[in-house]
């Protein structure tokens, strides 16, 4: 793409290079030394702007040509660019890759309901966090959490307190969001005076691949 970006500009100079010498060409005044026969003289002045002319167009017809390929690699490179951006994007999303960044960290200690936790993560992905996880599982947009009549479970794994929940975003807008007068850290300890909730910001968090296998029992492309 480097090499695109100094090719371009160098055909379009060269481009209008020789669309200016086909113009000076046509519009320059002819010079003869003294020709014997001024018929035979323009004769030959007329034939050699032909052929000028001729040779000029040539030229910057190739060079079209030339700049016309080169824009095309360009948007084609811009395009595979963006394709794959949105892959990658979508490998996040559904917890195909490792990821890291800076976000926050919130580790819960006493009884905890699933409703609870479920207010948790949703405060925080409404606050802008891009990825989670609980106590080291990847959590994706389909997981399910919910008990297993002892505790609390994610996509059927159990899930042991202290929860540790771990979210990739803005350090500081997921912070606020959880710790603000009246936000959902200060509802839950009042209703449970047992329960203790630590929000700590972290410079960088690496969340692991989502460990469960993508099934559609259902959904079909369309044909």
């Amino acid at each position: 793409m480097s090499t695109n970006r100094w090719l371009l500009p160098l055909l379009g100079a060269l481009l209008c290079l020789a669309l200016g010498l086909l113009l000076g060409i046509q519009l320059r005044p002819p010079y003869l030394p003294q020709p014997a026969t001024p018929d035979a003289g323009w004769d030959i002045v007329v034939a050699d702007l032909i052929e000028g002319n001729a040779r000029l167009r040539k030229e910057v017809q190739a060079l079209e040509g030339q700049l016309a390929k080169f824009e095309d690699v360009e948007r084609g490179g811009v395009a595979l660019q963006s394709l794959v951006s949105e892959i990658n994007q979508l490998r996040i999303v559904n917890g195909l890759i490792e990821v890291s960044g800076p976000g926050i960290e919130v580790v819960i200690t006493g009884p905890l309901s699933v409703l609870d936790l479920h207010d948790l993560i949703n405060e925080l992905r409404n606050a802008g966090a891009d990825t989670l996880a609980l106590n080291g599982k990847r959590l994706v947009v389909w997981s399910a959490i919910g008990t297993d009549g002892q505790g609390v479970t994610v996509d059927g794994y159990p899930v042991q307190p202290p929860y540790r929940l771990q979210a990739i975003g803005d350090p500081h807008t997921l912070e606020v969001a959880l710790e603000r007068p009246g936000g959902i850290i200060e509802l839950l300890q009042r209703a449970n005076r047992e329960l203790t909730i630590v929000v700590r910001t972290v410079g960088k968090l690496t969340l692991p691949v989502y460990d469960r296998p993508l099934q559609f029992v259902y959904a079909r492309p369309v044909e």
